[in-house]
């Protein structure tokens, strides 16, 4: 008879259980969820039909499994009895034999609980975690109802002549046997899951939120425990084929059929699917990173599914799911326990509880259902070891402090004062020469020996006089970086056919001379002159050159990493028309069908009439955000570790930017290829791009970019958008924050409804619902000078720290997606002047940064910024001294408002008084210092040393002998200047 141990399946489920688990965090997969599930149950499919041909190299692999037969009803084959399950979890039995319809049965139920696992993802805001834990109740609850016979009462409690009984008898055989067993079993098995259940509960929230217009959580719960019933049901019919199979290599096959047939019907599914969605085609195409990860995770899969059945066929189905349960619930639990004290963990019951638990629940259920051993440990001394580990925790979350701060220091405080201590090492560091000999020196150490352009002495003479920064500009090292893998010709004739594109407007350089192409627009041509007047101030001293300007504030240009970090000459030579052209091709091949969540969004545009564009956006959203992902570095987290779970908040993806809730390093929150959540929660990337992006590599100059994109960051004065600050000092002004948004010029989807920084924002700050909390750094209730992390209900946190935001609608949008808004939210009068307000919060738009910073920064009013985008200034700001940065995730957006505000006869807050005093005084200088820096470091005249250094780059950029001129010393010692060797911008 051929055997496998219990131990090595049993430790090889948990393994490839562990390893599916976690790496659903950190491949592509979960990004097209139908193609992977096809591709994962194809493979494994074909992986089993290989091990089953396989098996013949295993020895005794066509022994049967049978050891006896006994009496007929009484015992399985293998001589226990199947209502043992509940009392000899260690010893195999057979379940009833499969039907004819099981295989057919079996197929559909998989097929099925896959689309319940997709809609509960896609409403992953509205699902519970953790409901999984229950699994093995089901399965419990199968084994009693399918051996009910076999629970009744004791002959000798049924025989009603018996003078001698009493009722001590009757309660005597009620709690004996094999009931009570049965019974307690249950409980332990309930009390670990449920201790495991609460454990996996205690996540931190993400402001992505089940919007309850078009959400249905109790829905969603129903179909949680509905896949939970589908689980149970796949298991047991599956354990009825495979445990009547008489080989190893009969299961294997079996699992073979089983795992092809679902994948041949998720197909089928599939496709039928996408017809009715009016979908012309099925895009199957993937790339080389998504294939590894489908083969890996099949070979995982496969693993789990073998190891868990075998494991199933020589226990039960409660041993396993017990075993993988009570084990992910220790390992939650600790988890919770030993991070403790932070400002997402501040409950010790909440996190020890559960442990106490599982503990408790395991132990009874290891000695209730006869567990001789768990994986490899005997039973005896697991359950020392679980004591200890308890005991263990236990002291050591008593003796773990919850981190505080003392001497009415608020962890702002900090910030604020450190702050000003960096800027002055910032300044040091920027402007270190003093001549303009230092200042080669300088630049040539911080470019790798390259030497500074032709003109460089222009330039400096330009800038040396009042300008804050001489020896560092990052953002146009970053900017021009890419621009070196590709030929100057190719680059000037990239350049001239990006200007000859209808959105795009043209600036031309030539023998000192600027001038610009008509935009067909007033307002554009305005901003152009703008620009104009600030080149023709040093153009002289520029080669002649053809600028592509993008006056829209969202960025276009979005290749891939691997084409702006590569210098094959093939992929140089490719014209820009040539490229645009083939764009809609090639993006129909690589997959930006509408992702299934974004429906709606498709019917909306069919009800609103077409607005003719030359280049009007075809990209969906989710295609939009795989663009992004693409254009991130293959070791980003972004393309490593791609956050799915936006039910959760990802504390991995803002921890390098934080000081516990407050954001502190602001360079760093812009690194968005390392924030993969961000894609979920920012309006950016949720809704269709205004114009579809440039897929390859080619000059364009704009106003703004987040870190994906490759255009090339200018200043974009545009003064007729600027507003004067009102008269009211900042004493004068309200004391409240205001932000007011506006709902736009399309309808938005219902992703973005649940997901973009505009809406969340408004449920979290006007509307949250009674279970959302927030955590806030508040007065210890025992000590007023002691400053602690303390969890309150949103709706009492916006009462204590007064927000005024809302919506308006400027653009009469009366779509399905406007009008949920403003049932929702309400709109607000857009006459309202931010200004009137101490503290202005400042977003970003659907596609650009914020309109109104800098003169928000010029006001008397403090500016808190949440943003995402970089534009020529961003360097130059410091957060904490010119502003007040605010995480897009919102998750300490009251406490820092509250930090400047204050509670002082304000509501109570957990039934309390807070009595927190505002640090307005920390406010007026931050008031202050913004506006100081702005009229030293945010001129006109620095936005002109900006381009000025920025043209110069570009010039020798597309110089034909680019990696030779520049500005030297000759052999005499005196510094000189090589001519440009190129005087056309393009040919």
């Amino acid at each position: 008879m051929a055997r496998i141990p219990a131990v090595h399946v049993s430790a090889l489920c948990v393994l490839s259980f562990v390893y599916i688990s976690h790496s659903l965090e950190r491949h592509s997969l979960t990004e097209r969820p139908r193609l992977s599930s096809l591709l994962v149950l194809l493979l494994s499919g074909l992986i089993c039909y290989g091990l089953s041909a396989a098996a013949k190299f295993i020895p005794g692999a066509d022994g049967r499994f049978v050891s006896g037969t006994g009496a007929a009803g009484d015992e399985t084959l293998l001589g226990v009895a199947s209502d043992e399950a509940l009392l000899k979890g260690s010893s195999a039995h057979l379940p009833n034999r499969p039907r004819r319809w099981s295989l057919p049965a079996l197929i559909f139920i998989i097929v099925l609980r896959l689309e319940v696992f997709h809609l509960v993802n896609k409403q992953q805001q509205c699902a519970t975690p953790g409901l999984e834990s229950f699994l093995i109740i089901f399965l419990i609850a199968y084994e009693i109802f399918s051996t009910r016979r076999k629970w009744g009462l004791p002959a000798s409690a049924l025989d009603d002549d018996d003078p001698w009984r009493s009722v001590f008898d009757d309660i005597y055989d009620w709690f004996t046997g094999a009931r009570v067993v049965m019974f307690n079993t249950v409980v332990s098995a309930f009390v670990f899951s449920l201790g495991t259940f609460l454990s996996i509960k205690q996540i931190r929230r993400s402001t992505y939120f089940c919007f309850h217009l078009i959400d249905s959580r109790f829905t969603t719960v129903s179909l949680q425990l509905l896949g939970l019933v589908l689980d149970a049901a796949i298991i047991v019919l599956l354990w009825r084929m495979l445990a009547w199979a008489r080989t190893i290599k009969l299961r294997l096959r079996i699992l073979s059929t089983v795992l092809l047939l679902s994948a041949a019907s998720v197909g089928l599914v599939w496709v039928v699917n996408a017809i009715f969605r009016g979908s012309h085609r099925v895009n199957v195409s993937f790339g080389s990173l998504y294939g590894f990860d489908a083969v890996v995770d099949s070979f995982a899969f496969a693993s789990l599914v073998t190891s868990s059945m075998f494991w199933i066929c020589e226990t039960s189905t409660i041993t396993p799911i017990g075993t993988l349960t009570f084990l992910i619930g220790i390992w939650s639990s600790c988890d919770r326990i030993f991070r403790y004290g932070d400002w997402l963990h501040l409950s010790r019951v909440a996190a020890l509880g559960p442990l106490w638990m599982i503990v408790t629940g395991t132990i009874l259920f290891l000695y209730l259902h006869d567990l001789r051993s768990v994986l490899f440990i005997r039973r005896i001394l697991f359950a020392i070891l679980l004591l200890a580990l308890l005991v263990g925790t236990t002291i050591f979350i008593f003796v773990k402090k919850p981190q505080t701060w003392h001497n009415n220091i608020h962890p702002a405080n900090d910030l604020v004062y450190t702050a000003h201590v960096e800027h002055d090492r910032w300044k040091a560091k920027v402007s270190v020469s003093t001549t303009l000999s230092t200042a080669v020196t300088v630049y040539q150490e911080r470019h790798n020996g390259r030497l500074p352009p032709p003109n460089f002495d222009a330039w400096y003479k330009y800038a040396a006089d009042d300008s804050v920064m001489i020896d560092e500009f990052q953002q146009i090292d970053r900017d021009v970086a890419p621009f070196w893998n590709v030929a100057p010709l190719v680059l000037r004739k990239r350049a001239t056919e990006m200007a000859a594109m209808p959105d795009v407007a043209t600036i031309t350089v030539k023998d000192g001379k600027v001038t610009r192409k008509d935009t067909g627009n007033a307002d554009d041509n305005k901003d152009l002159d703008e620009l104009v007047a600030m080149i023709a101030k040093f153009a002289q001293h520029l080669p002649d050159m053809v600028l592509p300007i993008n006056l829209s504030p969202a960025p276009r240009v979005l290749p891939p990493w691997e084409e702006a970090n590569s210098k094959n000459r093939a992929a140089q030579l490719s014209s820009v028309a040539d490229l645009l052209s083939r764009r809609s091709i090639d993006e129909a091949s690589n997959g930006t069908a509408p992702a299934e969540h974004e429906k709606d969004k498709e019917k909306e545009k069919e009800k609103e009439p077409a607005v003719p564009h030359p280049l009007q956006s075809t990209v969906s959203a989710s295609a939009f955000r795989r663009m992004q992902v693409e254009a991130c570095s293959p070791l980003s987290r972004s393309r490593t570790r791609p956050h799915w779970n936006f039910m959760e908040f990802c504390w991995s993806c803002a921890k390098d930017h934080t000081f516990g809730q407050l954001l502190t390093n602001w360079q760093q929150s812009l690194d968005t290829c390392s924030q993969p959540d961000l894609r979920l929660l920012h309006g950016f990337s949720l809704t269709d791009p205004p114009r579809p992006p440039l897929r390859h590599l080619a000059p364009l100059f704009g106003a703004s970019k987040t870190d994906e994109f490759r255009d090339i960051v200018i200043p974009l004065p545009k003064t007729r958008l600027e507003k004067p600050d009102i008269k009211w000092q900042f004493t004068r002004r309200y004391d409240s924050l205001v932000w007011r948004g506006v709902v736009g010029e399309h309808a938005p989807n219902s992703q973005a409804l649940r997901g973009s920084h505009k809406y969340r924002l408004l449920h979290l700050a006007s509307a949250p619902y009674a279970r959302d909390d927030v955590i806030m750094v508040l007065p210890k209730p025992d000590d007023h000078d002691t400053f602690g992390y303390e969890r309150v209900s949103a709706a009492e946190a916006n009462a204590v720290v007064p927000f005024s935001v809302g919506v308006t609608n400027s653009t009469a949008c009366a779509a399905d997606g406007c009008k949920l808004v403003e049932k929702a939210y309400g709109i607000r009068d857009d006459a309202t002047e931010p200004l009137e307000y101490r503290y202005v919060l400042l977003m970003d738009e659907d596609d650009g940064p914020p309109q109104q910073l800098l003169r928000t920064l010029r006001s008397y009013s403090v500016p808190l910024v949440s943003t995402i985008f970089r534009t020529w200034f961003t360097e130059r700001l410091m957060p904490w001294l010119h502003f007040v940065p605010v995480d897009p995730r919102y998750q300490a957006l009251h406490t820092t408002f509250a930090y400047f505000s204050g509670t002082e006869s304000r509501p109570k807050v957990n039934g309390r008084e807070t009595s927190m005093e505002g640090r307005m005084a920390d406010a007026e200088w931050i008031v202050q210092q913004g506006q100081r820096w702005v009229t030293k470091a945010l001129r006109d005249k620095d936005m002109e040393i900006y381009l000025f250094r920025l043209l110069l780059e570009w010039g020798r950029l597309i110089d034909d002998l680019r990696d030779e001129i520049g500005f030297r010393k000759d052999d005499k010692g005196a510094f000189q200047n090589d001519a440009w060797t190129r005087q056309q911008g393009g040919e």
